[in-house]
């Protein structure tokens, strides 16, 4: 027990003493009314009401205390009191009074009843009504009696008395008016028709107990039901954020320390309870809009491509988009669609700057960096928390709020011992069973044809198909997540094919045959380098005619520029191909070209991949991401197919006369 509880107790025990030599000077009187009220009061004390607010309860017995403060002596009124608070600390109790708690309530009865009596007296000498002076009495012992209360426990428990009292007691206060209200009309009674009839009090009080009673535990339940909702909905949002981790499996660990982190930085920079259950939400559902990016961007082992990035920028916007249609009572979704916010103005996808960023989401960047440098990452292995700090302090003011960068440094090793603890209460989701029952999934295994493209049988067994599948052309965060599914299906059926077939020509066929169920083209073109010349080792589609077999200048046109520069362009234009033979307005034109370096295991460029379309804009930055993504195991293949495309066979070069640019044409668009 805190040694200012102990001095509480001593000081309340005082003045209850002080109390009782206060009041002795008229005699008591009227013994059997005295002992009417006490035996009405001891048969009542298991007669409790629980408050709308708080754990508290509060006897109907009361009115019987302010009886005695009307109709008996001051020290009779003080023992009715003692004896209702006595009986309450023994009859029916959860948890039994220890003895400092028994003599602390008594004494804190005392000092109540026998100021309400003072008070009760000098207002009616003042000339005061009956009516308020009791109304005073009762407010008065309503203090003395719940300020002390309040004090012992916020004290026990280490919180602000005061915090306590305003959010725990003012719920009894229009009880104690009530009970002053019925005593005064009782007494009235009681005067016209003798004491004895305010025992008809009994059973109006007992009544009125069992109308509140009932009334409470109905509140009771619907609040247990709105509770199990709750329950409900945070165990529905956190079963939503651990369904990210069965696509990104570095999310599990994350996601717990990010909960804890959020919650606990948002406490101490003082957020309300909506702010907080905003914050604990987002925690979990912050990164759900990389169900719209494909795996192999999520998990890959190294820098990201700028159309890569492109794609991951999207998940906050998706995110937010889903949420958004949750409609949660708290601001989640900005808190989702800012967390990757700058201070300085240098994040997305809005471009907020300082205070514009959402206090939540301003939090929620800096634990998120903070736990991603200092966890392991398929891209790079984590750091020590102290340099992970140092950066996040480093870049203060520039990516991060200040302030939050400050709360962070103060707290975040007490902060990392209660997030591992939460971690090691949560077990992650299992995502690698292995099932043995099954034979075959309902429409039968997949299989390649001769050339190795994909095929499934078609219901009729009239031979294959072709797989059919297409990149969406996502509007909305759930069309998003389709497209990213059908694309990481895309990439995972192409790499899985180029893996079991074995040969450059297979290979190039292969493929050739497997982009047409994703993107639309009328040519395929794979250029090897030999020297400072591109020379045509496969063409394949309906405009294969469309380009001549002449050789390249690597530097010369759009793919001798990407041989040269060593990057992509999407949408060029196929016309300024040294090799191109169709005319203009011919069905032969090409409009748009999708062309990218294809690199040796060492690092350097051996040869080009060149889509060719007799659309204009025909490729998307969908459509080279997914061939960036193919492309090792592509060049793999054809670099390791054998001698007949390392001696590919040089076919005549296109007649002189060809210009070789040394920059890219104008007509081209870099990735």
């Amino acid at each position: 027990m805190p040694l200012r509880v102990k001095f509480l107790i001593a000081v309340t025990l005082a003045g209850a003493a002080g109390s009782l030599a206060l009041i002795s000077g008229p005699h008591p009187h009227d013994w059997v009314r005295f002992a009417v009220y006490l035996a009405v009061i001891l048969l009542s004390a298991e007669m409790k009401v629980a408050m709308p607010k708080g754990d508290g309860t509060m006897s109907v017995n009361f009115p019987f205390i302010l009886l005695g403060i009307l109709q008996l002596s001051p020290l009779q009124a003080v023992a009715l009191a003692a004896a209702s608070v006595f009986a309450q600390c023994r009859i029916h109790v959860l948890k039994p009074f220890t003895l400092a708690q028994v003599a602390f309530n008594l004494g804190s009865v005392v000092v109540s009843t026998a100021l309400a009596c003072l008070v009760f007296g000098s207002s009616t000498l003042r000339g005061l009504e009956l009516a308020p002076a009791l109304a005073l009495a009762a407010t008065v012992y309503f203090l003395t009696n719940t300020i002390p209360v309040a004090m012992a426990i916020g004290w026990t428990n280490g919180e602000s008395a005061f915090g306590l009292w305003r959010r725990r007691y003012p719920w009894f206060l229009p009880f104690y008016l009530v009970g002053a209200f019925f005593a005064a009309i009782v007494h009235l009674i009681s005067i016209q028709f003798g004491w004895m009839t305010s025992l008809l009090i009994i059973p109006t009080v007992y009544t009125m107990h069992r109308a509140y009673r009932a009334q409470i535990a109905s509140m009771l339940a619907r609040q247990r039901h709105l509770e199990e909702i709750k329950a409900v909905h945070l165990r529905t949002i956190e079963a939503l954020g651990l369904a990210i981790e069965a696509k990104d499996q570095g999310t599990h660990d994350h996601l717990l320390r990010v909960r804890v982190y959020v919650g606990e930085i948002g406490r101490l920079m003082g957020q309300n309870e909506m702010q907080l259950q905003a914050l604990l939400t987002a925690s979990f559902l912050h990164d759900i809009g990389k169900l719209a990016v494909p795996e192999h961007i999520i998990n890959k082992p190294g820098r990201l491509t700028p159309e890569e990035f492109d794609k991951m920028k999207i998940h906050p916007v998706v995110g937010a988009d889903i949420l958004e249609r949750i409609r949660f009572p708290y601001p989640v979704t900005p808190i989702v669609r800012s967390h990757h916010e700058s201070w300085d103005g240098s994040g997305y996808p809005d471009g907020l700057k300082g205070e514009e960023i959402p206090v939540g989401a301003r939090i929620l960047k800096v634990v998120d960096c903070f736990d991603a440098l200092s966890s392991n990452r398929p891209y790079r292995r984590a750091l020590p928390m102290d340099e992970a700090l140092a950066y996040i302090k480093h870049k203060a003011g520039i990516e991060f709020d200040p302030e939050v960068t400050a709360v962070l440094e103060d707290h975040y090793l007490e902060l990392e011992r209660l997030a591992q603890d939460d971690i090691k209460s949560v077990a992650p989701l299992e995502t690698s069973p292995l099932i043995r029952r099954g034979a075959a999934p309902g429409a039968g295994f997949e299989q390649y044809n001769v050339t190795g493209a994909v095929t499934e049988e078609s219901d009729s067994g009239c031979g294959v198909q072709p797989v059919s599948a297409g990149l969406l052309c996502p509007q909305d965060a759930f069309n998003l997540i389709a497209a990213a599914t059908t694309e990481a299906q895309a990439v995972g059926q192409m790499t899985s094919m180029l893996e079991d077939l074995s040969g450059s020509d297979g290979c190039a066929a292969a493929l050739s045959f497997s982009l047409r169920q994703w993107m639309d083209f009328d040519c395929l073109a794979i250029y090897i380098k030999e020297g400072d010349r591109l020379f045509t080792h496969y063409k394949d589609g309906v405009a294969a005619h469309s380009f001549s077999a002449a050789q390249i200048a690597v530097g010369d046109g759009l793919s001798g520029w990407v041989a040269d520069s060593g990057k992509s362009i999407v949408n060029g234009n196929p016309e300024v191909e040294p090799n191109y033979v169709a005319k203009r307005g011919s069905p032969g034109q090409m409009r748009s070209a999708l062309s990218l370096p294809l690199c040796e295991p060492a690092g350097g460029r051996f040869g080009v991949l060149t889509l060719y379309s007799s659309k204009a804009d025909a490729f998307s930055k969908d459509h080279l991401r997914i061939l960036l993504a193919v492309e090792p195991k592509l060049s793999r293949a054809l670099h390791e197919g054998g001698d007949s495309l390392l001696h590919a066979e040089k076919l005549p070069a296109r007649h002189a006369g060809s210009d070789v640019r040394e920059s890219a044409p104008s007509t081209l668009m870099e990735a």
